[in-house]
């Protein structure tokens, strides 16, 4: 008997069988990414990775900023320079032209 309804039902059973293999397949290859996919993945952390060793550090940060806030400095200084030689041009150019008018 035990021979009988081996014959019987193998069919079903390999059929069945085949079916959750597939139904499993297709859960695992939603669920979990290609080899391609994968790579992918991995170069674009890799470049990202790149990306941040090559950003400038906080101390760099810190240090652009300090020499920022020096030539800002230095301009105004530069300014208050050039300021004072206009002041001066103008004077010369105010007395030349009370010597022209006498």
């Amino acid at each position: 008997m035990d021979g009988e309804l081996i014959k019987t039902w193998w069919p079903i059973v390999v059929v069945a069988g085949g079916l959750a293999g597939a139904g499993v397949f297709a859960w695992l290859s939603n669920r979990f990414a290609t080899k391609a996919e994968q790579k992918k993945l991995e170069e674009r952390v890799a470049d990202v990775e790149k990306a941040i060793a090559a950003a400038p550090s906080k101390d760099d940060w810190h240090e652009t900023d300090r020499r920022l806030v020096k030539v800002s400095t230095q301009n105004e200084a530069i300014l208050n320079s050039i300021s004072n030689i206009e002041n001066r041009l103008a004077m010369l150019y105010e007395n030349e032209f009370r010597k022209e008018q006498k």
